[in-house]
């Protein structure tokens, strides 16, 4: 009885997930949002022509950058060498025990797969990063050429970046977008403290409330553990021809080779990506927007405090040129995914009403705290002050990843800065980082 109850459950779930069954290589369309692991080439605004606002003139561009796209840390290389051994037995399914679903193109697909990843590398910025930063600091000059489109002179252009191999090599690769070589350029070591754009490292109360704190991983992990993700590594086991159901750690293996694979090569096809059905796709999404939502967004009040000191940065530059005070024409700051989500929690930028726990998978799927558009690779938050011949002399826009962000009480994106300061003006005066101390 036992046994018979186990095959209706399998035949079942066969019969549920074949409607979602298709040959990847020929989808014209596929879903293509990978979390923290999206390729920024997917997301951002592809306009480059000037910005152009009447009567206004920018006077000072800031940003705040995400590295592009990286290798995964160790344990995600280790986790990827795994799928030799596992394309191995998908293979063997299809073509010796006559089991699995791919079509012939996707298994064609995933026979000419192989890791291009070395050990030496782990975490390092890839060609397509360089691309990702080189590139838009071109397209940031031609958006903003009276500001930007300058040969370099340090009163004119400040750099910073925290202390890695990615952030760094992602700075040194928007110089070069910007002026061609970062020779000439003046670009101070990174902090290994660095209070201002990487805060959260040396933040012990952060560290022991958030980062070590079994609460903020919980959502994620009830999450993973209930009956969606069950579905899912059933229906993933029965796509590929195995007789019981694969482990999460083949899942997140296989979810990994996908995103990274088209990180790295953003016009190829990831056999890797075939696995999942577009709605499976969406679940995995779904499961580290909830490990994000309380790590470094919303989920926890004091991420908000500790994502303030970038926020108070630029409201203090504006007010100083307000004020009369020399600032550079351009500052830019290169840093990780946590710091750009931390930003965004002052400003009120993709809060959703209702919090993300592990049972409302449903009712969130239009949630604006969606990782694969506010954090993919090498995402970024520009800021630019204009000022203007008009009762409300000095404006302000904001993007996010190219893309022009509209604020409730702003007129069609163009912010006065008089309502910036009214909306967020208190943080230059209540930002600090004393509370980190324990």
């Amino acid at each position: 009885m036992v046994v018979f109850l186990f095959w209706i459950i399998q035949l079942a779930a066969l019969v549920a997930g074949q409607g979602l069954d298709q040959c990847y290589a020929n989808v014209s369309d596929p879903y293509l949002m990978f979390a923290t692991g999206t390729a920024y080439e997917l997301i951002y605004d592809k306009r480059t022509s000037p910005v152009s606002i009447e009567q206004c003139e920018p006077q000072q561009f800031w940003l705040i950058s995400r590295h592009g796209t990286r290798y995964p840390p160790s344990d995600g290389i280790a986790s990827l060498q795994t799928l030799s051994n596992l394309r191995d037995n998908i293979i063997q399914n299809h073509e010796i025990a006559k089991r699995g679903r791919l079509c012939e193109e996707d298994l064609e697909n995933l026979k000419e797969w192989t890791l291009q990843v070395l050990t030496t590398l782990t975490s390092d910025l890839t060609v397509q990063g360089y691309n990702d930063l080189h590139k838009m600091a071109q397209r940031y000059k031609e958006r903003f050429p009276t500001l930007l489109n300058h040969s370099y002179s340090k009163d004119l252009f400040e750099f910073r970046f925290a202390n890695s191999q990615r952030t760094t090599a992602s700075g040194f690769a928007f110089v070069d977008g910007l002026f061609g070589t970062s020779t000439r350029v003046n670009l101070p070591e990174p902090l290994d403290d660095d209070q201002l754009i990487k805060p959260y490292d040396t933040c012990q109360k952060w560290k022991r409330e958030v980062d070590e704190n079994p609460d903020t991983v919980k959502e994620m992990y009830d999450f993973q553990d209930g009956d969606i993700m069950a579905s899912l590594l059933q229906n993933v086991s029965l796509r590929l021809g195995f007789n019981t159901t694969i482990t999460i750690d083949n899942v997140n293996a296989m979810y990994d080779g996908c995103r990274f694979d088209k990180a790295w090569h953003v016009q190829e096809i990831s056999p890797w990506c075939a696995m999942f059905s577009e709605e499976e796709l969406k679940v995995m999404e779904y499961r580290e927007d909830l490990l994000y939502y309380y790590y470094a967004g919303y989920g926890m009040d004091l991420n908000k405090q500790v994502g303030c000191p970038p926020v108070k940065d630029f409201l203090d530059r504006f007010s100083q040129i307000e004020n009369g005070s020399p600032q550079p024409a351009g500052v830019f700051y290169f840093t990780h995914s946590e710091m750009l989500q931390m930003i965004l929690l002052p400003l009120g930028i993709a809060q959703d009403e209702e919090p993300l726990t592990h049972s409302n998978y449903e009712q969130m799927r239009n949630r604006l705290w969606k990782t694969s558009y506010i954090t993919p690779f090498a995402i970024n938050l520009a800021v630019v002050l204009f000022r203007c011949d008009a009762q409300e002399q000095y404006k302000v826009q904001f993007y996010l990843g190219e893309n022009l962000l509209y604020f409730e009480g702003c007129d069609q994106g163009l912010c006065d800065w008089s309502y910036i300061k009214k909306e967020f003006g208190s943080i230059s005066t209540t930002c600090n980082l004393d509370f980190c101390s324990m």
